[in-house]
């Protein structure tokens, strides 16, 4: 979700499936084989980045076989640094898979431009659906019990992707972040607020997170976007952690926030509140804490910067569907929890 606002502030490119699906043709004929078929050709659903799942045929020792891919694509034209850079993902990917991290299996990354004329990288279709707080598949157990089993995977899922060794695994990958920087970086984006209220509400949040950061904040890989669409399920087992395309390396405890965020009623107005059956805080955080053995005596002032962050996001692609610059619907419904989430970011911040 949170995908979406970096490249919505780019030129959105309109990709054409015809030609995608002739240059994939192209590309699984040179890796499979020259028997190699490709068909369902689709666009993926969300709003992060330029996706497309496809299948493909194709002749193995003889026999026939078939793979599901998906294929992540940066816009032509665009600057690749970021999210748009889709080959930042592959080390990142091998390495949390190393560490035991449920996610997708790349099988294909490159930057040879006459496949698609971009880098490209793609990974295995994981079957399954996601866990969406407001409105979750109804196949799932939404008791409390039912849920509190899911949540507790995610945690766990969560902590082993904090424990993940960086300064070995992902030696050069990125310059690990300040607190500062991460709350500073969401400036521009506030500013072009649909309304200005919320400008005004972000920026005494955002006066309040600067004044009372936390003073020794844990560094070290965190996702970004760790809220309940980037679960994948089959059955009631986390297959995959989805969406890393804003991973870094800073205070990884925003990740903690996140979560919690994305589960705390008092955050969000209808229809965006989370189901009633999501465990509270002070569950993800034991669990949290037993398993990484340390306490988290800040995490109200890193629920405060989740809450804020994606306020900003929210009042940032309203503005873009209001004026027309990108549709979409789902800003607008988030709309109504914009003042919510700075309102409870500040009350957290004044200890209320």
């Amino acid at each position: 979700m949170v995908g979406a606002l970096f490249l919505s502030r780019k030129v959105r490119c309109v990709m054409d499936l015809a030609l995608l699906e002739k240059q994939l043709q192209d590309f699984s004929v040179a890796h499979y084989g020259q028997d190699a078929v490709v068909s369902q050709v689709e666009v993926m659903p969300g709003h992060a980045g330029l996706s497309f799942g496809f299948h493909v045929d194709y002749r193995h020792d003889g026999g026939p076989d078939h793979e599901s891919l998906v294929v992540r694509l940066p816009p032509k034209g665009v600057r690749q640094s970021g999210n748009t850079d889709v080959l930042r993902q592959v080390p990142l990917l091998h390495a949390l898979k190393r560490h035991g991290v449920p996610v997708a299996d790349v099988r294909w990354s490159g930057d040879d431009l006459r496949w698609f004329e971009v880098p490209y990288m793609m990974v295995g279709r994981l079957p399954g659906r996601t866990f969406r707080a407001p409105e979750p598949d109804p196949s799932f157990d939404l008791s409390r019990e039912g849920v509190a089993r899911l949540y507790r995977q995610v945690i766990h899922s969560l902590v082993q992707t904090h424990q993940l060794p960086w300064q070995k695994d992902l030696a050069g990958w990125e310059t690990p972040k300040t607190l500062d920087t991460e709350i500073q970086f969401w400036d521009p984006i506030l500013a072009k607020a649909a309304e200005p209220q919320w400008i005004t509400q972000g920026q005494e949040v955002r006066d309040l997170l600067l004044q009372s950061q936390p003073s020794t904040p844990p560094i070290g890989l965190f996702h970004g976007d760790f809220q309940s669409s980037n679960f994948l399920f089959e059955g009631e087992k986390l297959l995959a952690v989805l969406d890393w395309e804003i991973s870094g390396i800073g205070g990884q405890l925003l990740d903690l926030g996140w979560v919690i965020v994305f589960s705390d009623p008092e955050s969000w107005a209808d229809p965006c509140r989370p189901i009633n059956t999501v465990p509270p805080a002070e569950e993800l955080v034991a669990q949290y804490e037993e398993e990484m053995q340390r306490k988290v005596p800040d995490i109200a002032w890193y629920r405060a910067l989740a809450g804020y962050r994606f306020a900003a996001i929210s009042g940032f692609n309203v503005m873009l569907h209001r004026r027309g610059k990108r549709h979409d619907p789902e800003w607008e419904n988030l709309a109504g929890s914009v003042t919510p989430l700075f309102a409870r970011a500040k009350a957290l911040l004044r200890g209320k």
